[in-house]
């Protein structure tokens, strides 16, 4: 009798586990299908960075779907995941008034590093180097409003009739003759 008992416990053991792994399984299969169904409709919509971080928890748990893995290989071959660069940083500050007043090239560049610093909240300080003292003596007058630091920093090299150029860690402005002249010597 005892090892009937214990044979019931068991059955009814396995009888519940089984119970659970059978109810959770289509519940799984619909959120991968949701997800699925998410990440096609970013990659559709041209949202290469979620569609494929969507597609990859499909591709995880079911390596076999062909479509997913369509997608996917097509986004790995033609997608480049967007950079953190020092264009994208700047162009998220928004610098609510810009007034400068004959200033040269340089004063200017102070005062967007610290409209910059005020607009991010200390957070991003821009560090723009000006080739050449000539260049830095340049003058110019401006007034905007509302405008990304990438912007203003367009318009002030338009205005002394510079070259903005985004490096890694700064922004080189030089003179329009140094860069043409540098071209040319390169021809």
């Amino acid at each position: 009798m005892k090892a009937i008992t214990i044979g019931t416990q068991v059955s009814a053991a396995a009888a519940f586990i089984a119970a659970f792994f059978f109810a959770t399984a289509p519940v799984q299969a619909e959120d991968l299908n949701a997800v699925y169904q998410q990440g096609r409709a970013a990659f559709y919509r041209g949202d290469m960075a979620t569609a494929q971080a969507l597609l990859s928890q499909v591709a995880a748990a079911n390596p076999k779907h062909v479509e997913t893995q369509r997608m996917l290989g097509f986004i790995r071959a033609n997608h480049k995941p967007a950079e953190n660069t020092l264009k994208n940083q700047y162009a998220t500050v928004i610098l609510p008034k810009v007034e400068m007043a004959d200033v040269s090239l340089t004063e200017a560049v102070e005062a967007l590093r610290a409209l910059s610093k005020n607009a991010s909240g200390g957070k991003v300080t821009p560090n723009v180097i000006v080739k050449g003292e000539e260049l830095g003596q340049r003058k110019l007058s401006l007034t905007l409003a509302n405008v990304p630091l990438t912007e203003a920093l367009n318009y002030v090299t338009q205005l002394v009739d510079a070259k903005a150029t985004y490096d890694k860690h700064a922004v080189i402005l030089s003179s329009q003759a140094d860069s043409t002249g540098s071209t040319a010597a390169t021809k």
